[in-house]
């Protein structure tokens, strides 16, 4: 298999920033935050420190995926993300209050900072967006019923690739898509496809040539794609097993418990039956529909209709 390798998974993080965050490939980056950013035109980028360390101590130290500042100076996070994760949201949440308290210094005047930006590349689908078709949602501070935005400062963007669904055959030049596809099959590959026509997908497929003929990058890659593909191999098993043991157990239950419901119904049943021929017995012996129905705690239209079988 790895022979036939051509190009590298832009999945492994890697391969994603040596595709996407070096000087030599600036202008992938650019291409992919204008095409995924809607209310601001970037012109140029400053690749960061990667490592955020707390203003507070004892608080968790965030380490990015990539991390720039835009040439109007808005921060951009770029996280990828293979694996479902417990409280995702709530991660990036925390990595852009990073960027909230780097640039609100305790000695400004005022609260103002720079537009902050976390984009999620994902390689399943957030909880928060079950349900939904569209690759890319974007979230913000809105008011609630009028939906009036109340800060543009702090943008949220979750791209889940497991939605977009194209083949090669039906891309149509789309930019945007484009670069879906490439992040979903770029490894599976064996040349670019013919709608690619963009420069920027020149630059994206020329670098990953040129990482995947490097041997000690080659090497590091394909080790990084092979443990990831055992990891989802893991996962998905996992979920295999927990999905027959919980319907082996579900089954188990329902036995039981229809074991149970059918004593139970027996038993009513039973009593009944106990009653009606008490009811009967009553009824030969000469007394009224009325009072064998208060002995007996039957109403009074079924002893009634217990006088045929006397």
């Amino acid at each position: 298999m790895h022979e036939d390798v051509k190009y590298p998974d832009l999945m492994v993080d890697d391969a994603f920033k040596l595709v996407f965050g070096q000087e030599s490939t600036k202008t992938v980056m650019i291409e992919f935050l204008n095409q995924v950013i809607d209310d601001r035109k970037i012109v140029d980028v400053d690749f960061m420190d990667k490592e955020m360390h707390p203003n507070i101590r004892d608080r968790k130290t965030s380490i990015y995926d990539l991390f720039c500042k835009t040439d109007d100076g808005s921060r951009i996070i770029v996280e990828l993300q293979n694996r479902k994760q417990e409280w995702y949201a709530e991660r990036m949440l925390y990595y852009s209050m990073h960027q909230v308290l780097k640039q609100v210094d305790s000695a400004q005047d005022s609260y103002d900072f720079c537009p902050i930006y976390v984009i999620s590349i994902l390689d399943f689908t957030l909880k928060q967006n079950e349900g939904l078709t569209n690759v890319k949602t974007v979230y913000r501070l809105l008011e609630q019923e009028h939906h009036r935005l109340l800060s543009n400062r702090l943008t949220y963007i979750f791209l889940e690739l497991p939605k977009f669904k194209k083949t090669e055959d039906e891309l149509d030049g789309n930019i945007l898509e484009g670069m879906y596809f490439c992040l979903k099959n770029m490894h599976l590959l064996q040349g670019r496809p013919k709608a690619l026509t963009h420069d920027v997908f020149d630059k994206i497929f020329d670098t990953g040539e040129l990482i995947m003929s490097s041997d000690d990058l080659r090497t590091l890659i394909l080790s990084k794609m092979t443990t990831e593909r055992d990891l989802r191999n893991q996962f998905a098993y996992a979920i295999k097993t927990g999905l027959e043991e919980g319907r082996e157990k579900g089954l188990a239950e329902g036995r039981e418990k229809g074991l149970a419901e059918g004593r139970a119904e027996g038993r009513a049943e039973g009593r009944a039956e106990g009653r009606a021929e008490v009811a009967v017995n009553m009824l030969a012996a000469g007394m009224d529909v009325q009072q064998v129905a208060k002995l007996t705690m039957l109403t009074v239209e079924q002893v009634e209709a217990l006088i045929s079988r006397i």
